[in-house]
């Protein structure tokens, strides 16, 4: 059962006016084009790292063709221009910088295909993660807002600090599951930002051991796979949503605005 309200707040899809005038046999080949989006391109995704490492830029021209495609069925019409003018901008001669601006791109186009799963979930899977019962609905009046964030690559965290370092959040960084469980014994984020790589104890791992703590602060993931099996494993860890790698500041605040939102 498919969320419409959810699919229509994607701002990568520009469905709002022809969702109005679909039939059901149209919504539903619709539905169709979005699955076929979703199990499709994760394995685009996988190709593109691989094709990255052996710098074969013949599939990366290839491959944002096929990825503008897919975008293009399912009318997310912005992102499939951005990657047509990254293929007209590719370059024989500055392959770093081409590169750079390809993994940005296939990371919108993750989030976008992570954002349609998670208004795939039926309202009746989400519902209990999306109130924890301890929360008052005087929320904003609480203390200032805390981020506890996991990830063992210090670059990353030192990244995330920099984006968050003027919204007022109050941000805690760990560099370890074991680190995160030994401040966890003294304090009760309202959010906590999860790396799900992680070396000795990952990131699903960690999730499990927050809740068996006792601790009610909701769980993004951090990620950079947008394939069904692992999002469903998240979900399945208590993921209430995913910031996609490599991160930009819009991103990260939209996402954590949006998941505290719903907490209140």
């Amino acid at each position: 059962m498919i969320d419409k309200e959810q699919l229509l707040k994607i701002p990568s899809l520009n469905i709002a006016e022809e969702m109005e005038l679909m039939d059901d046999n149209q919504f539903f080949e619709y539905i169709q084009a979005l699955n076929t989006f979703i199990e499709s391109y994760p394995v685009l995704e996988e190709k593109f790292r691989i094709n990255f490492e052996a710098n074969d830029y013949d599939f990366i021209f290839e491959g944002l063709i096929a990825t503008c495609d897919l975008l293009r069925k399912i009318r997310a019409d912005v992102l499939a221009e951005q990657g047509l003018n990254l293929i007209n901008n590719l370059t024989d001669t500055d392959h770093a910088k081409s590169e750079a601006d390809i993994t940005n791109y296939l990371a919108d186009v993750s989030t976008l295909s992570i954002d349609i799963q998670m208004a795939m979930i039926s309202n009746e899977q989400t519902e209990e993660k999306d109130a924890p019962p301890d929360m008052e609905a005087d929320a904003p009046k609480r203390k200032r807002t805390s981020i506890l964030a996991v990830d063992d690559v210090t670059f990353f965290l030192a990244s995330l600090e920099t984006l968050l370092k003027e919204t007022g959040y109050k941000l805690t960084c760990v560099n370890s599951g074991e680190a995160a469980l030994n401040f966890l014994r003294n304090d009760s984020p309202d959010l906590f930002l999860l790396d799900i790589e992680m070396p000795e104890m990952n990131g699903y791992e960690l999730a499990r051991k927050i809740k068996d703590m006792g601790q009610t602060g909701r769980i993004i993931f951090l990620t950079s796979n947008s394939s069904h099996k692992h999002v469903m494993k998240a979900i399945e860890a208590g993921a209430v949503d995913f910031i996609v790698k490599p991160i930009n500041k819009a991103q990260v605040i939209k996402k954590i605005e949006k998941v505290l939102k719903k907490s209140r």
